[in-house]
């Protein structure tokens, strides 16, 4: 009996001291992966990583500005704008196609970005295609880039190709509150202000609402807890109404 106890206890231990390295290693898991870096590819990562904030950033705020994508689609006003319901139809982008967009462009700029890396003029670097791929959270937009890039320095040779970042933009909230308050419309002929203000109450934004002409209304959805490069993250989109505002 004194035996067998002896074994659980042992056993015991060994799965906690299991669980415990396991955790630390996730904890630490960035910092044990710089580590392992030379001075000259660590300097590169972080020059890779600066840009894809800068990027990322200036690529989320223009999808904002121009309602969910980078360059607007035909259906918008002559001014740009993207109509998001019109005739009793929505035509809002989904999530996916929205993160779709951003995740394209912002590979087509991260090679504008790092310029060759012609910063490095002692160490040869070649790169591959850039792959990103984006996920609209509330909070928050992560960013995962597969970016494969060889580093030589002397005779030796490192490859980096996985980076992230995530830009503290509350896209996921904003998003579900512009499809909500669409949702809503498809119900009522002219515009459900209470509808906006019930939504805009609730999740903490401000609706600025304008008119175009004399059957659209441009909306624009500012969200004061998501700043960009010291602006207010704005998304603006615009709706189309038989009857006249």
């Amino acid at each position: 009996m004194i035996n067998k106890r002896g074994q659980v206890t042992i056993f015991i231990i060994i799965a906690i001291l299991i669980i415990a390295s396991v955790l630390i290693f996730f904890m630490f898991k960035g910092q044990i992966k710089q580590s392992l870096y030379s001075p000259e590819v660590e300097s590169v990562y972080l020059f890779v990583e600066s840009c894809i904030d800068e990027v990322g950033s200036e690529v989320i705020y223009k999808i904002g500005e121009n309602g969910g994508y980078y360059f607007p689609p035909n259906f918008s006003t002559e001014s740009g704008i993207p109509y998001y319901y019109s005739n009793g139809r929505n035509y809002m982008p989904s999530k996916e196609k929205i993160e779709k967009e951003i995740s394209f462009f912002i590979s087509e700029k991260l090679f504008f970005c790092t310029k060759n890396f012609i910063d490095f003029p002692n160490l040869e670097i070649t790169q591959k295609e850039i792959k990103t791929k984006t996920k609209i959270k509330d909070n928050k937009i992560d960013l995962d880039v597969n970016y494969p890039i060889s580093i030589t320095h002397g005779e030796s040779t490192s490859i980096i190709e996985d980076f992230g970042n995530e830009i503290p933009v509350r896209l996921g909230i904003v998003y579900d509150s512009i499809e909500k308050i669409i949702k809503e419309q498809l119900n009522h002929e002219s515009i459900c202000l209470s509808c906006i203000l019930d939504v805009s109450l609730e999740n903490d934004l401000y609706v600025d609402m304008m008119d175009y002409d004399e059957k659209s209304v441009i909306f624009i959805f500012r969200d004061e807890n998501s700043i960009i490069n010291n602006k207010t993250y704005e998304f603006v989109f615009a709706n189309k109404y038989e009857v006249e505002q």
